[in-house]
This record gives structure tokens, C-alpha cells and sequence, in this order.
């Protein structure tokens, strides 16, 4: 008999618990994991003395884990956040974990209450059960945090867009365990082992597509939250806006290639969002002749050079710096260019860079090269010779990588 999948096969305890710190730290709302049936999983995080008392006694954790049971149901049903009243009378917001095509728990957010009545359904109270008649939950509930329509729904979208980034994260993990305890059993088959060592790289490279770091997730999260706190919803909404349409393209199942049009819209979206984080620091410019939008390039293959610029470039100075992406046509050669005016590269250190860069595989103890062995590979594998690649780089002055392709025509 097959064992039911649990949500702890699939996201380790310490996972969840990082999660849930990071997600309340950054919105105020208290967070904890359920099973499928509403139950809480593991320790809460940032939950009020209210809903902890209450959830310290048996009856409290019976009508707790219902009403989680029922908002999944709904959340199932209609395919997006369930926000609702719960029978003790707080804001709660559900959003199942689907793996595999099956519910293997919830993310719960919620302790707080909400500004307007009567905007979300609520749950039945307990007929024979008044939080309220209790003195010391009658004064837990006045520390309660009142929070605006606009502040839950944001909170719903942004925990919304983070889940199935979650899952794919988590799926990828497992992805590469099992291809290891493969490899394991493997190992006295030299054609076998070829074979699984191949796979490994490709499960590595699909994971590696698809990366957008929990660090920036939870990073996005709390500008968002911030600026929702000092009420300027645009801006929070266009910061919204652009990080779900970054997900949905770095979870899309895209095949080997994009067309650059697609890739330099999550780019701009990218670079929309640290411009909103770091105002001033950051200024870039982005330049691409019509005639190469609809060229195809190996996905995610120009995103981490920018997010390089960015990170180890501009955001190393104080005063920040600028960028320029620029893709361009001319005598049948397509030129991109990623350039910086950042703190650049020390020159032993580029030598080394250039030097993995040209190896069969990315040498071991330099991780923070694999994204840009990657990018380069990536690049000759898929236009063969008639691709270049090369990175100039002053220190205090910058950094240049320039992608060359011969191109007959486009």
C-alpha cells in the first residue's frame, strides 16, 4: 500500500519554520503550516496571546483546524486565496500547497482583524462558546493589530504568488535526492552511472532556470509590506504586479529557448523592483532593436548576468550605479552587452572567472560562478562556434560582458 504523501516529505520542518519567521516578519501577520485537514503543523510563528490561548485548549484546536479544513475546501474549489472571518472572529487567509497534483497541507496567515465589517464570509462561532466571556482572552483581543482591506488582500496576493515557488523549490530537491541515492546504487555500471549523471545535470540546469532566490522573495515581501504600512498602495501594487509576473515566468514551463523579448520582460520587471527597493542607487537603461525581440536565446540565459551587475556590481558602491543592457543588429552580427559601472572585478579574481568559465565543468569551492558558467555554456551550446562571450572588468570603474553571434539573418 503506497504511504499518503505529507507535507513534511516535501518541505523539511526547518524550511517551514524559516518561511513562516520570514513571512511574518515582513507582513505582522502570524503564520503557521497545516496537514490537509487543518491541522497545525510545528510551531507558529508570530501568533497573538489570543489565538495561542485559544489554541492551548482541546475544543479551541477542534473549531481552529475546522474552520482550516473548510477555508481549503473553498480555496480548492475556487483556485485562489480563501480570506475569511474564523469562529474566534480574526482575518484568515488559506492557500493550499498542491503537489504532484494533490493537497499536501496550507499555508495559514492571519491574527489580525480587519478595519471594514462584514467584507469577508465568516465562519459559525460555537454555539456554546464566547472567546470573549474569558477575562484574560478579553484583554488578549484588544492587542490584537487592525489592519485595512487593501493591507489582507495584498498579503493574500503576495503569500499566493510565493507557494508555488515553494513547491517547485521543494520538487527540485527531491528531484536531485533521489537522482543521488541513484547515482549511489549506480555506481558499479559505468553506462548507467553516464546516463544518471546526465540526468543530474539536466535536473540541475531546469533547477537553475527556474531559481529566484527565497532572499529576494522575502526581501520583495517586506517592501511591499513596508509600503503598504506608510499607505502608498501604488506604488506597493506596482511592485505587486511586477514580482507575480517574474513568477510566473520563472515557474513557467518553457522549453530550452524564449524568444529575447520575453526574457528582457523579466528583466524589466527585475530591475523595476530593485529600482523601487534602492530609488536613487540604481539607474539602467535598456536598448533592443525590434528586429531581435522575436530571436530565440537559451532561457534565463541573460538574467543572471544583470542580476550579477546588480548585486556584486552597483549595490557594492555606495552611491550606487548604472546599467546598461543593450542588444543590437549590425552587419549580421548580434551584439549583446550587459555593462556596469560598478566596483568591478579584481584582476586575479577575472583571470580565475575566465579561466572556470573555459573549464569542462565549473570548478569546485566557485559557486558564485556556476550562474554565470551557466549563462555562458548555455550560449555556445546553443549557437555553437558562432557565439563569443567575454567579460572586461576595471576595478572601481566596472564590468562588461559582451555575448557576439553571427547571424546571417534573423
Amino acid at each position: 500500500m503506497i504511504r499518503k504523501l505529507k507535507l513534511n516529505d516535501v518541505i523539511t520542518e526547518e524550511s517551514q519554520n524559516e518561511i513562516q519567521d520570514s513571512f511574518s516578519l515582513a507582513t505582522g501577520f502570524g503564520v503557521i503550516f497545516t496537514d490537509e485537514c487543518g491541522n497545525h503543523i510545528g510551531s507558529k510563528s508570530n501568533f497573538c496571546r489570543f489565538c495561542t490561548k485559544i489554541n492551548e485548549t482541546e475544543i479551541g484546536a477542534f473549531y481552529c483546524s475546522c474552520t482550516n479544513k473548510n477555508a481549503i475546501t473553498i480555496a480548492l474549489k475556487t483556485k485562489k486565496p480563501c480570506i475569511y472571518i474564523c469562529h474566534a472572529g480574526l482575518v484568515n487567509i488559506e492557500i493550499p500547497l498542491i503537489y504532484e497534483n494533490e493537497c499536501i497541507g496550507a499555508i495559514t496567515a492571519g491574527n489580525v482583524l480587519c478595519s471594514e465589517d462584514n467584507l469577508y464570509p465568516r465562519e459559525p462561532a460555537p454555539a456554546d462558546i464566547n472567546w470573549l466571556d474569558d477575562p484574560e482572552l478579553a484583554l488578549y483581543y484588544k492587542e490584537i493589530p487592525v489592519v485595512t482591506p487593501k493591507q489582507i488582500e495584498g498579503t493574500a496576493t503576495a503569500l499566493s504568488n510565493i507557494t508555488n515557488y515553494i513547491i517547485q523549490t521543494a520538487a527540485y530537491a527531491q528531484i536531485q535526492k533521489l537522482l543521488a541515492e541513484r547515482s549511489e546504487e549506480l555506481l558499479d555500471t559505468e553506462i548507467r552511472r553516464s546516463q544518471l549523471e546526465q540526468q543530474l545535470k539536466v535536473a540541475q540546469l531546469d533547477a537553475l532556470q527556474k531559481q529566484v532566490t527565497p532572499h529576494f522573495i522575502f526581501n520583495v515581501i517586506n517592501s511591499i509590506s513596508r509600503l503598504m504600512s506608510l499607505e502608498e498602495y501604488d506604488t506597493a501594487k506596482e511592485m505587486l504586479d511586477s514580482f507575480a509576473q517574474m513568477m510566473r515566468y520563472s515557474l513557467a514551463n518553457v522549453k530550452s529557448c524564449v524568444t529575447l523579448r520575453q526574457e528582457l520582460d523579466y528583466i524589466e520587471n527585475y530591475l523595476a523592483i530593485q529600482k523601487i527597493r534602492f530609488g536613487s542607487r540604481i539607474d539602467y537603461t535598456i536598448n533592443c532593436s525590434e528586429q531581435l525581440e522575436n530571436m530565440f536565446i537559451p532561457f534565463f540565459s541573460i538574467q543572471p548576468l544583470v542580476e550579477n551587475a546588480i548585486e556584486h556590481g552597483i549595490l557594492h558602491k555606495p552611491c550606487g550605479g548604472k546599467l546598461l543592457l543593450q542588444c543590437l543588429y549590425s552587419e549580421n552580427i548580434i551584439k549583446i552587452e550587459i555593462r556596469d559601472n560598478g566596483v568591478g572585478i579584481p584582476t586575479a579574481q577575472l583571470q580565475e572567472l575566465l579561466c572556470t568559465l573555459k573549464s569542462p565543468e565549473p570548478s569546485k569551492g566557485h559557486a558564485q560562478h556556476v550562474g554565470l558558467y551557466n549563462c555562458y555554456h548555455r550560449f555556445h551550446l546553443t549557437f555553437k562556434k558562432l557565439a563569443s562571450f567575454d567579460i572586461k572588468s576595471q576595478p572601481g570603474k566596472g564590468t562588461a560582458i559582451t555575448i557576439l553571434i553571427q547571424k546571417a539573418e534573423i
